[in-house]
């Protein structure tokens, strides 16, 4: 969470909550963050969570740091997506940034330059959606980046409560917004379905 505490599930069993001290490692865990924190697990013993600067790996026992692809002290959500233990990808702002074995994380691109990306879903490495606080989608496919396109109004009475999407393959999505809101994607293109 954005006070630097972190559970880990095993079976049908939490941990207690571990809290992350100011420093892990040789690199200094930004704790109390404004906005969302990204975490994603690729399997059992390889997590990744991003919290303000700062990305922080678990390799099934510990947790260790590294500087993220934004830089120490940035503020506002973040999502980040590992469709393998060895590669993920992370949004924040209208940016994102990816990481393979052995690299350290790219500079971060635009793909939304007038959102606020705050989710984002992986199901493949080649396949991605990520969404931002307005309704809007963007989609990695053919190792490209599509246009923002509304699936999903802005939402009005929750508006500060992001946005979620969950993609358990490269043919289904679902978007849903803090007020209920909700698309559906099935296909090749992401497009609003359904709404409520």
């Amino acid at each position: 969470d954005n006070t630097g505490h972190v559970a880990t599930r095993t079976g049908t069993t939490w941990s207690t909550p571990e809290t992350m001290t100011a420093r892990s490692g040789s690199a200094t865990v930004e704790l109390y963050q404004q906005g969302r924190v990204g975490v994603a697990c690729a399997d059992a013993s390889t997590c990744t969570a991003l919290v303000g600067g700062t990305v922080l790996d678990w390799n099934g026992s510990t947790w260790s740091a590294s500087p993220g692809p934004w830089p120490a002290g940035t503020t506002g959500d973040s999502a980040i997506s590992c469709p393998t233990p060895a590669t993920c990808l992370a949004v924040r702002g209208s940016t994102v940034s990816f990481r393979t074995a052995g690299s350290g994380w790219s500079r971060p691109s635009v793909i939304d330059a007038g959102g606020r990306l705050d989710a984002l879903s992986c199901p493949t490495a080649g396949f991605c959606v990520a969404a931002d606080a307005a309704g809007n989608v963007v989609h990695l496919a053919g190792g490209t980046w599509s246009a923002p396109t509304k699936v999903v109004p802005t939402p009005v009475d929750y508006a500060g409560d992001g946005t979620s999407v969950s993609c358990p393959d490269d043919q289904f999505c679902l978007v849903l917004d803090g007020d209920g809101d909700y698309a559906t994607y099935q296909g090749t293109a992401p497009a609003p379905g359904s709404t409520t």
